[in-house]
């Protein structure tokens, strides 16, 4: 199996080769993204690719909302991996689903998923180096070697790979520079965790090749602790009342290995040639769910049936098994860029290989009532972009197109092991669903600017694309034997092709040297999905494509001799066939839970990004998001539910604010420099679910983060803790045989050391 994917990726690099002919140069990012103003003084600039131009721009030069990170921001903060992004921008989460670790939910603007079902695309796309992340499991990327993150709100719907309705986050790996350089980074805080990493780089021979090595090994016992706290009565499944006594301590432990060579070949004045690559072993606890009982609400069965009442405090549980995931992924990228002239032809071909085997609890508590066992999953994908920029009419004019191919393959089988309930609480049920898929999508699309004046520039652009998924599976059905034996399956085979156009208009005007302003029109498309979960084969009926209308008004200003920087955005989207798993009427079926077209909604939003720096060694940074996320229409009812159009959308806070402060300071008699940031990071109340179940409501909460550095010479020495207040929240709530919480994470610090040689 290996050789053939080593072969294909060979054949895409040779294509990559081919399309990009025999001259080419550099557009990634450059090596030192943060560009002071060019007095030296003021706020410094971040330069992006989210219109893939054929050079970064400034992030204040864009006519788009987008949150630019770099290096220095990712290290202050402290981030681990991207679900730490969240707090940097606004309107943006970045939690996992929860029930299964190492899979995001990720939203932006009120658009997002809430489900762990694989066959289901994402509606915010994650981006390595130019390659779209189409399975997301396995996709959540530690920030280190990274050299910058984009996160670009509002659908993309022309110019980023794979089309998303809520929006992307694109990730740069550092590239290799000439000279000599070693880093290394250690970090030791409590709960046993240890985060290590270190690259080296530099020529290999010549200026012609250059290599950077990078590894990160990260290991923590974990941040819940399992305790055997809990009231047990006697119950039919338990009919002693005995308590259950189990091993406790730390759980939700981790171990990862990463290892990311990356290469430049500068093949002439106009060729280069960057090749990405990374192999990731991830060993985790599958999953910590907190059973709590809430003041309100129907009694569940780990109570009526089973006789337990939780009693376990913040960040305790009280599990019997914490299952086990397994991550095995390994990808390679080539970037290949040709300057020909004034015209500039990058190419992109890349592969990825996962597999994703996990066991996951999903009841809690101290008896087996609810498990995913043993589940096994595999995906490899490849893709290849190409896009050309070439400016012409003396530069008044620059175009961009290209087109967009990427195939890719999953394998599941879902195995899930349930307590017979009140009926025979003392036995298991043994189901079992498989599926596969393939998913091949490809696109053609175009943009030009037209710089009318040198203030003002016009945009316009599309892009169309046309999906196809072949999907086979076989529905959750009841295993007649024992622990997965005589498991009869019956496989349905469907195959559908969606197409799509989605346009996109901008306007900006360079109102003064440092003031842009901008309105914009983006359309977003999410392909038609099939729903890989469900019980009856009825329920593979696929969902057609959801898309949004997003109108946008914004302003991006530098005041006060660049010492106030000030972006506001208000947009409106008008989301429209929005894809929700709801029971459905299927005809010569009746009722089956599908996934369905089943709602539309109006989403109003403002966006704030203020950044004040009163001295030079003292900068303050602050973000707010509103999110008005309202239910137009409902095709179908939901059970208990008067009318679907007052609900709340599910994990998304109304309001989001963030409040960090960094202090530089240069001590008297001291070589070094101390660096301090505090951070707030809050987040108003939210619904665990679309029903908006009240016992799974989040209410508002924030956490404190802080950081302080001591810089000298080759070596930085610093501490860190977060979440100071060691506040409990979640990321999703649920009820089921129990009523769960899942994410959060406890206070934190430790201790950290930085080495860099040149």
């Amino acid at each position: 199996m290996l050789h053939h994917n080593i072969a294909r990726l060979g054949l895409l690099l040779a294509g990559t080769a081919l399309a990009s002919g025999t001259a080419m140069a550099q557009e990634a990012a450059p090596a030192a993204p943060r560009q002071a103003p060019a007095d030296d003084t003021g706020i410094a600039d971040i330069v992006v690719y989210g219109q893939h131009r054929s050079a970064g721009e400034s992030a204040q030069k864009v006519p788009i909302a987008i949150t630019a990170v770099d290096a220095r921001l990712l290290r202050d903060a402290n981030t681990v991996d991207i679900t730490s992004l969240g707090s940097l921008a606004p309107n943006v989460q970045t939690p996992t689903v929860g029930t299964t670790p190492g899979f995001p939910n990720f939203s932006i603007r009120g658009i997002g998923v809430n489900s762990s079902i694989r066959s289901v695309d994402p509606a915010v796309n994650i981006i390595q180096d130019g390659m779209v992340l189409v399975y997301q499991a396995g996709s959540l990327a530690s920030t280190f070697d990274l050299e910058g993150v984009e996160i670009l709100r509002g659908p993309q719907g022309v110019l980023f790979g794979r089309n998303a309705t809520g929006g992307a986050i694109s990730l740069r790996t550092r590239k290799p520079r000439a000279a000599f350089q070693l880093l290394a980074d250690v970090s030791y805080g409590n709960f046993n965790s240890l985060d290590a990493n270190a690259s080296i780089e530099g020529r290999l021979g010549s200026d012609a090749v250059l290599g950077k090595l990078a590894v990160l090994y990260r290991r923590t016992d974990g941040y819940i602790t399992n305790t055997n706290k809990g009231i047990f009565v006697a119950a039919p499944g338990n009919p002693t009342g005995a308590p259950i006594v189990h091993p406790t301590g730390q759980i939700g432990g981790l171990d990862e290995l990463t290892i990311k060579p990356t290469f430049t070949f500068n093949i002439s004045d106009g060729t280069e040639l960057t090749l990405f690559t990374q192999y990731q072993r991830y060993n985790d606890n599958a999953s910590s769910p907190r059973n709590f009982i809430p003041t309100t609400g129907a009694a569940v069965p780990l109570q009526t049936v089973y006789g337990f009442t939780p009693t376990a405090g913040k960040y305790e549980t009280n599990l019997v098994d914490d299952g086990y995931l397994r991550l095995r992924e390994w990808h390679a990228i080539g970037e290949m860029v040709n300057t020909i002239g004034t015209a500039k032809l990058t190419t992109i071909a890349a592969y990825r290989h996962v597999s994703f085997d996990s066991t996951v609890n999903l009841a809690g508590g101290p008896f087996t009532l609810f498990f995913f066992p043993d589940n096994q999953e595999d995906n490899e994908q490849y893709s290849f972009e190409s896009r050309l920029n070439l400016p012409f009419a003396q530069d008044r004019v620059e175009l961009t197109a290209g087109v967009y191919y990427v195939n890719s393959k999953i394998n599941v089988l879902e195995n899930r092991q349930q307590a017979g309930g009140a009926a025979s609480p003392l036995t298991f049920i043994f189901t079992r669903g498989t599926f596969n898929q393939q998913t091949e999508a490809m696109a053609g699309f175009a943009n030009i600017d037209w710089h009318v004046t040198d203030r003002l520039t016009f945009s316009a652009g599309g892009r169309y694309s046309s999906e196809k998924k072949d999907f086979t599976g076989a529905p959750l059905t009841t295993c007649i034997g024992q622990n997965f034996t005589n498991c009869p399956q019956v496989f349905t085979a469907q195959s559908k092709r969606w197409t799509d156009f989605s346009p996109r208009a901008v306007a900006n005007f360079q109102a003064a040297e440092h003031v842009l302003l901008y309105a914009s029109y983006t359309q977003g498309f999410r392909s038609g999905n099939f729903n890989s979960r469900v019980t009856n084969a009825a329920g593979f009926l696929p969902a057609d494509p959801e898309t949004v209308n997003s109108y946008e008004l914004g302003m991006k200003g530098d005041f006060l001799d660049r010492t106030l920087r000030v972006n506001i955005s208000g947009f409106r989207e008008d989301y429209k066939d929005i894809q929700q798993v709801l029971t459905a009427n299927i005809p010569g079926s009746g009722p089956v839970q599908t996934l369905i077209n089943a709602a539309s909604a109006r989403i109003m939003g403002v966006e704030m990004e203020v950044t004040m720096q009163p001295t030079p060694a003292f900068q303050v940074e602050a973000n707010f998001g509103y999110t008005d996320a309202k239910f137009q229409t409902f095709t179908v009812p939901i059970p208990g539910v008067a009318d679907p159009t007052t609900l709340a959308f599910g994990r998304i806070p109304k309001y989001t604010v963030t409040i960090a402060a960094n202090y530089h300071l240069t001590l008297p008699g001291l070589a070094g420099k101390l660096n301090a940031r505090l951070a707030y990071d809050w987040r108003s109340s939210f619904y665990s679910d679309l029903q908006n179940t009240p016992e799974l409501r989040q209410q508002a909460y924030g956490l404190l983060n802080a950081n302080l550095n001591y810089d000298v010479g080759k070596w930085s020495l610093g501490i860190f803790a977060r979440n100071l207040a060691n506040v409990e929240y979640l990321d999703v709530g649920g009820r089921n045989l129990a009523y769960d919480r899942w994410g959060g994470q406890p206070r934190t610090f430790g201790v950290r050391a930085t080495l860099k040689i040149d």
